[in-house]
């Protein structure tokens, strides 16, 4: 019995010590989280831009993200935007391509999404978000190119629209391929009633085409009403 006892014991000691471990490591992370945040917001006696550096080089320390595409991009974005605006300092949130050889001149080829912090009236420092960095205008000009948003609730809609307008394209694209194969099958039709079958088909087919492409348009109009093109 006195045994029996003793093992209860051991196994309750290991599972109290098992228990302490981790909460131990809990404590430890939340400290280390704790003391992210204040330096965060150690800001005495920096300059408007360190104090941009100093804010998305924590963001990026603190964040994680498990793909790079536009729109975890965009979220990064908004959220570094929401820390400046909270600390003061004018931004923008842009949209663009960072990779090309020339600026795009299409927002719709925008692939990638950062900030600009407003350093001094009117000069701008390129913050990329996602990467957790600055970026200088000779480091890479394409970073002071692209489409700006007032707010990152104006890149949200802008996001949907542009969900949307590529979902929409999509099926336009699909609706192309039927036309093509409908065209073959009416080409090579045996008999005249086949052959009016297949057109009236075709025709319908053009139609649904057409009322996308009508659709698709009025959302590149949408898209460019939200973005300011950065000069």
């Amino acid at each position: 019995a006195l045994q029996s006892d003793k093992s209860a014991v051991d196994s309750d000691l290991e599972a109290a010590e098992a228990q302490l471990t981790a909460l131990q490591a809990q404590v430890a992370d939340l400290q280390q989280q704790v003391a992210d945040l204040i330096a965060q917001y150690e800001f005495t006696g920096l300059s408007t831009a360190e104090m941009a550096e100093t804010i998305v080089e924590n963001y990026h320390a603190t964040h994680v993200y498990s793909t790079w595409d536009m729109f975890v991009c965009s979220d990064m974005a908004s959220e570094v935007w929401n820390m400046l605006k909270a600390q003061g300092i004018n931004a923008r949130v842009v949209v663009g391509n960072i990779d090309t050889v020339t600026p795009i001149t299409d927002i719709l080829q925008s692939d990638h999404a950062w900030v600009l912090a407003e350093i001094s009236p009117e000069e701008y420092l390129a913050l990329e978000t996602t990467a957790g960095y600055v970026v200088t205008r000779s480091e890479n000009s394409l970073y002071y190119h692209g489409w700006y948003f007032d707010s990152p609730a104006d890149l949200k809609s802008n996001n949907d629209l542009i969900k949307e307008h590529n979902l929409r394209v999509e099926f336009r694209n699909q609706i192309n391929v039927e036309i093509a194969n409908v065209a073959i099958l009416h080409d090579n039709s045996t008999t005249q009633q086949e052959a009016d079958e297949y057109l009236a088909v075709y025709n319908k087919l053009v139609e649904l085409r057409t009322a996308q492409e009508t659709l698709i348009n009025q959302l590149k109009e949408q898209i460019s009403q939200l973005a300011t093109q950065l000069q």
